[in-house]
């Protein structure tokens, strides 16, 4: 990897790496206070390396559960990483499986979401790639760290995750309006998740309105490109 792979990825991910810090520490104090040390944290975010796994493993510990209980739950959350990882495999293609091993378990919601619209809409190669994944691994596995290693000594009110992943996610969603196609998109899904969620009263109303913003985007995409098409034909007429 070269110089300007880690430059690249940089200018594309900081956001991403700068949300990271303040959810690594809160993550990293969180997991102190349910009795892992600062070198167990570290380890386990560098072999987990899932926000939301190691939050509901703080969780569980706290409440008594079983190692086998928590690696259960845990492999449910993250089957999600099944699909990411497959997303990404047409647009990997190096032969060494080291590598793909490496980019598959580095690979986070975020980097995949800015790594995927890289692909998609601009010139962008597997070691780039590679460098957002490590940058954000390395951000919160640090961040964690010194979460864990303070967290004896200073206590937050981690209502402020909150607040840090809404921010996060609004900057990931506005890199992906790269049309007007996408902005009436992201403004359906946001719509939609407001009704759903005082209808139903449930976090699932956030799945429903991001399954029926899919189907509104996939078929509003299609009717522009057979009105497109149709337009041709009749010029060329």
């Amino acid at each position: 990897m070269e110089k300007q792979d880690w430059v690249d990825g940089f200018k594309v991910s900081y956001p991403v790496i700068i949300s990271y810090v303040p959810l690594g520490l809160a993550g990293g104090m969180v997991l102190y206070d349910a009795g892992f040390s600062a070198p167990t944290i570290l380890a386990m975010s560098l072999l987990v390396f899932g926000g939301a796994a190691q939050f509901m493993a703080a969780s569980m510990v706290s409440m008594g559960a079983s190692v086998s209980a928590i690696i259960t739950m845990t492999f449910f959350l993250n089957l999600r990483h099944l699909l990411m990882s497959s997303s990404m495999s047409g647009f990997i293609k190096k032969p060494s499986l080291l590598f793909t091993l490496f980019f598959s378990h580095t690979l986070a919601d975020e980097s995949f979401a800015i790594n995927y619209n890289q692909f998609k809409n601009h010139e962008w190669t597997a070691n780039k790639a590679l460098s957002i994944n490590i940058l954000a691994y390395l951000s919160w596995s640090l961040s964690t760290l010194v979460g864990g290693m303070i967290g004896s000594a200073w206590k937050i009110d981690t209502t402020i995750i909150n607040y840090v992943l809404i921010a996060m996610f609004i900057s990931l969603l506005v890199s992906q309006f790269v049309s007007k196609l996408y902005v009436f998109v992201g403004l359906a899904a946001g719509v939609l998740a407001v009704v759903f969620t005082v209808w139903l009263q449930h976090t699932i109303a956030l799945v429903i309105a991001a399954i029926l913003a899919s189907f509104i985007g996939y078929f509003a995409d299609e009717y522009l490109a057979n009105k497109k098409k149709s337009t041709e034909r009749r010029n060329r007429i």
